[in-house]
């Protein structure tokens, strides 16, 4: 059975191929560089039994896609090239079956924001991809 950090990756394999994303580490990193970059963390979650012998995760995926703010009418259009090219992505490799680490999910929430990492100002997108669904023995 996969773990999460497992479908984390390949959710930041497929958002890094995106055109123009400089960067999608699959842990997140202290300090970048590079921009645009992605960046994917689980931020919440269920566990549930069903069937009897396998425990199902319901999980929150957070992506955040990070611009660096340095002049406002520009990074907004740099953002914004990806307010469909991120969603796209993920199913587009949903649909062909790219994930091996989780079986489906319920939808992508996305947030407009200022956002920021460690001491950088940023801008971007927070999806969120909501239940999705990995299943694992009870061990």
């Amino acid at each position: 059975m996969a773990t999460l950090q497992q479908a984390i990756d390949e959710i930041q394999a497929v958002v890094g191929a995106v055109p123009g994303i400089r960067q999608a580490p699959t842990v997140p990193p202290e300090d970048l560089s590079f921009f645009p970059f992605a960046v994917a963390f689980v931020e919440a979650g269920e566990w549930i039994i069903g069937p009897p012998e396998l425990m199902t995760g319901l999980h929150t995926v957070v992506i955040e896609l990070h611009v660096a703010r340095k002049d406002l009418p520009r990074d907004v259009t740099a953002a914004m090239r990806y307010a469909k090219a991120i969603p796209n992505a993920i199913l587009d490799a949903h649909r062909k079956a790219e994930f091996t680490a989780f079986q489906t999910f319920e939808r992508i929430t996305y947030e407009f924001a200022a956002l920021g990492w460690n001491d950088t100002a940023t801008l971007g997108f927070r999806f969120r991809i909501e239940r999705l669904k990995t299943q694992d023995a009870i061990t």
